[in-house]
C-alpha cells in the first residue's frame, strides 16, 4: 500500500508504513524524509508522473491518460 506526500512541488507516492521523520523513498526513486502533516497547498501540487506510473503499474491500472483518448468506447447512440 503506498499514500501520497508533497515533496518538491510533486505529490509523490511513498510506502504507507512510513512514519513522520522515517527515511524512505518515493516510488520514482527520490530519497526522502516523511515531513510533519503538509498544509494547504501542497496538496494541491501536480502528481509526480513517475510515481503514479510506477502506483498505476503496481495495482494493474492501465496509465493515464488512456492510449486511444476520448471516442475510444463509442458514442452510445
Amino acid at each position: 500500500m503506498f499514500r501520497w506526500l508533497p515533496h518538491d512541488g510533486r505529490r509523490h507516492a511513498v510506502s504507507a508504513g512510513l512514519e513522520v521523520r522515517d527515511a524512505g523513498e518515493t516510488l520514482c526513486g527520490i530519497e526522502l524524509v516523511v515531513p510533519p502533516s503538509p498544509k494547504y497547498p501542497q496538496w494541491c501540487w501536480p502528481t509526480c508522473r513517475g510515481c503514479d506510473l510506477a502506483w498505476r503499474e503496481h495495482e494493474g491500472i492501465q496509465p493515464y491518460p488512456r492510449p486511444g483518448g476520448r471516442g475510444t468506447r463509442g458514442s452510445g447512440r
